[in-house]
């Protein structure tokens, strides 16, 4: 801390000369000095009262000043600075000159071991720089708990690390502490969802994590996310200022931040609501409609609109099972007001299910080219019926915008401007057209499209393949409708891809048409597999599966791009090839009940959620940083790693 004190200090100097000699050769000059380079050197604590270590702390009335070698601010000081262990009510964080002063408002325990952590709260005021993560132990004791406990919270499907979770930890927990009882420990996770718990015991601890919204160091059910550890933790570690565990850390460093040790992960989800019933509807388009439920999987005994025949109307979940988008298959004219009538189970006032019957009018959006005339109160030149005027807006959805106004993002409609090609071929289905070499032996060439099919012509799609000597032959492919989203098409090669052979596929006009009798143009692409010699490769060699179901996925090492991806049900090699040097993680997801989708679990009821998890190397670390002409061969032991 000293040395980098007389640092800035030499450095102030030597800038302070570097001036005045500046001053004298560009006297005569019309351009002024520049200003030196940017300070981007976090504050620096210069003293610290009462002194350090701090015993006997005062039960009442306390206060604890750090002070600053320059002028430092706070943000957001009641979410950011933290009392382990909590208060009824919080410490109070407040600037004097270049110091930060906390008082304590409530009456502290006889005996204990405090830790005041100040999260992302100081930064100086001139740059800006953050001092992050600070942290300072206090006793009202003579004696110090000095054990601690460090882990990384994560998104329960998505193994993302949650940022500014609170970690709680209970001595004697009951089935409601989290949400009645403030915890005996607490903590706050950083940008990498990794938190340290100081002060602490021998003895075991159970751990929970928690959104906490609105602060106040509870769990409130359906509102925020919560998880817990399976099992209890007894702390064997003692804390010392310079372990990873506990010093300052730069953010941005991502290997070192990464390495640090972690003795558990919790995973968090939010619960499923109990209560049931219709949240949303509206209408999208002249056929799409949506529902959106409160609760997940919604018992839906009838479903009817009136004038449509049943098979008529195609229907789909979104993964979370709460939003059913549904299309009207019809080639006839559809009527600008839908009446809806679904008989589903609803929660009544006592929190139980019953059969009940809802009426909901769907209004098709309005058409930009006919509002002037509309607004004017001429629905006949406007060519909208008055019905249609009279039930405008008397639909739940609030997707469906104001046909007066602009769209919530404060742009125009896109209807106001359309495009000039669309304008020519009003009939045009949309189509996304997805191949890469790289990953096209995994994931196929895909397609996408904004509605349903109702024709699929595989007969007007080509797929050849050209030699390096120019021998041109037919690919064998087959096209199929992905298993969960109608939306959605994969185009697979019946046969291995070859290096050094160029591929294309063609699609012809009108091979595909929606719903809407829409039809797409052609189109065609070409790809290669790589041939780069300083390209990598993972082989995951996997055991333990027992006849169930996973899904294997390489992914970065912050998890929020999935690079490859395979479903297995038995042991297998998995190949991830032509891999570029870099960081990468493997995410593992186990589908227990074979929905294809993760199912949460209950807080309350320490009922964990389905799991997903990820592959830990031999030196216990979850990345995998490959240099270039890698080839990496990993064992994976399927059985321990989900145990």
């Amino acid at each position: 801390m000293r040395y980098r004190i007389i640092i800035r200090t030499l450095a102030a100097a030597a800038a302070a000369v570097a001036y005045t000699v500046a001053s004298f050769s560009c006297a005569n000059t019309s351009k002024g000095p520049s200003g030196g380079p940017k300070d981007t050197i976090p504050p620096v604590v210069v003293g610290i009262a009462p002194e350090v270590p701090m015993k006997s702390f005062p039960v009442n009335k306390g206060k604890i000043v750090v002070t600053f070698n320059e002028y430092v601010q706070l943000k957001n000081p009641y979410q950011e600075v933290l009392l382990s262990p909590p208060t009824k009510k919080k410490p109070q964080a407040k600037i004097k000159k270049k110091s930060v002063v906390v008082t304590f408002e409530d009456t502290l325990k006889n005996d204990q071991t405090y830790t005041l952590l100040f999260g992302q709260a100081i930064s100086d005021v001139n740059e800006g720089n953050q001092f992050n993560n600070y942290s300072l132990m206090f006793s009202t004791g003579e004696q110090f708990d000095s054990l601690i406990i460090s882990g990384t919270v994560m998104d329960y499907a998505t193994l993302l690390p949650q940022k500014g979770m609170v970690v709680a930890l209970y001595l004697n927990p009951t089935d409601s502490c989290l949400i009645k009882t403030l915890p005996d420990a607490v903590a706050k996770t950083d940008d990498w969802g990794y938190f340290c718990v100081q002060g602490l015991k021998g003895v075991p601890y159970s751990l929970y994590a928690l959104e906490d919204k609105n602060n106040n160091q509870l769990y409130d059910r359906g509102g925020e996310k919560a998880g817990f550890c399976d099992t209890t933790i007894t702390p064997d570690i003692v804390g010392k200022p310079d372990m990873p565990q506990i010093k300052m850390m730069d953010m941005k460093d991502t290997l070192a931040c990464l390495s640090r040790p972690s003795q558990t992960d919790i995973y968090i989800f939010k619960e499923t609501l109990s209560s049931q019933y219709i949240e949303n509807s509206g209408r999208i388009s002249e056929r799409e409609c949506f529902i959106k439920f409160r609760a997940a999987n919604p018992q839906i005994d009838t479903f009817r609109i009136k004038g449509v025949f049943d098979d008529r109307i195609i229907r789909q979940f979104n993964p979370e099972g709460d939003s059913l988008t549904f299309w009207i298959n019809d080639q006839r004219p559809v009527a600008d007001t839908l009446f809806l009538r679904i008989n589903y189970m609803k929660t009544d006032s006592t929190g139980k299910l019953v059969p009940f019957g809802e009426n909901i009018k769907l209004v098709k959006p309005f058409d930009k080219s006919q509002l002037t005339d509309a607004e004017k109160g001429d629905p006949n030149k406007s060519g909208l019926t008055n019905d249609y005027l009279r039930n405008l807006g008397n639909t739940r959805g609030d997707r469906n915008r104001n046909p007066f106004g602009n769209n919530d993002n404060g742009k125009k409609d896109e209807l106001e401007k359309p495009d000039k090609k669309n304008q020519e071929r009003k009939d045009l289905l949309k189509m996304k057209l997805t191949v890469d070499g790289k990953t096209v032996e995994n994931r196929g060439i895909e397609l996408e499209f904004p509605t349903p099919l109702i024709q699929a012509n595989k007969d007007s799609i080509t797929f050849t393949s050209k030699t390096p000597r120019g021998v041109v032959s037919d690919v064998r492919f087959t096209l199929e409708r992905d298993s969960s989203n109608m939306l959605k098409y994969k185009i697979q090669s019946e046969e291995p891809y070859k290096t050094g052979n160029e591929y294309k596929i063609s699609i012809k006009t009108a091979t595909f048409k929606d719903i809407n009798s829409f039809t797409n143009d052609s189109t065609f692409r070409t790809f290669s597999l790589p041939t780069d010699d300083k390209l990598c490769s993972i082989t995951l060699e996997i055991t333990g599966t027992e006849k169930q179901e996973y899904i294997v996925e390489l992914v970065n090492e912050k998890r929020d791009k999935v690079f490859l991806s395979h479903k297995i049900s038995g042991d297998c090699n998995l190949l991830f090839p032509y891999l570029n040097a870099g960081v990468y993680s493997f995410r593992i997801t186990q589908d227990v009940n074979h929905n294809g989708k993760l199912d949460v679990g209950d807080i309350v009821k320490r009922i964990p959620p389905e799991k997903a998890r990820l592959l830990k190397m031999p030196d216990g670390k979850v990345i995998i940083k490959l240099n270039e002409q890698t080839d990496l061969t990993q064992s994976v032991d399927l059985k321990t790693l989900f145990r």
